[in-house]
């Protein structure tokens, strides 16, 4: 007996409820650690010219803002190169649900303003450890033991002043779903001539 085929969702052949499911992914990421995107992978521009990739913790998604927000040392080369350059590329992409995300954007880095000392705030005692390490992020090292990591101090902040929030304007969200009654590719774009929605070959 043939088994029956599983039911199809809602967003299969409509890119406004697509979109919307992109979305609220990337808000559950950015709220449930177990999220598989929760750990997306950013893609920056090294000084040479080659592309950088590494994984990155989504900390905040705001689909009215049309933002995301992780958080990096200063010291760290992403924080450079976004500096340097700030377009970059992210990749999305969970097993179970049989959906990617790539998205392109604009990325800007806040290290002394509102939005960083509230990203600060918000950042975990465990998670600050990170930031009172010394030298900084990706700095060569003899032995791996040949670095210090600073006390907290008395008020918590030591490890502040390498701390930066980074978000990232989103420009383009490119969805793929992975269905055996055949897969669904599409296209978002925001730019100067308005908002665009279109399917794409798989």
């Amino acid at each position: 007996m043939t088994e029956p085929s599983p039911a199809l969702p809602g967003f299969y052949d409509d890119l406004d409820p697509t979109l919307a499911e992109a979305w609220a992914m990337l808000v559950r990421g950015a709220r449930d650690r177990r999220s598989a995107f929760h750990t997306p992978v950013l893609a920056t521009l090294r000084a040479d010219g080659r592309p950088a990739a590494r994984t990155v913790v989504l900390r905040s998604a705001d689909p009215e803002g049309r933002t995301l927000r992780f958080h990096t040392d200063r010291r760290s080369s992403k924080f450079v190169e976004i500096a340097a350059d700030p377009r970059v590329s992210m990749h999305f992409y969970d097993a179970a649900a049989k959906v990617q995300l790539c998205i392109d954007g604009r990325a800007t880095g806040h290290a002394e303003d509102e939005l960083a000392d509230m990203a600060w705030r918000e950042t975990r005692p465990m998670s600050r450890v990170c930031y009172r390490v010394e030298p900084g992020s990706g700095s060569e090292i003899e032995t791996p033991h040949a670095l210090t990591v600073a006390s907290p101090g008395v008020d918590g902040e030591a490890g502040r002043e390498h701390f930066s929030a980074v978000t990232i304007a989103v420009d383009s969200i490119e969805w793929l779903y992975l269905a055996a009654q055949g897969h669904r590719r599409a296209r978002f774009r925001w730019g100067e001539q308005g908002f665009s929605a279109t399917w794409l070959v798989p």
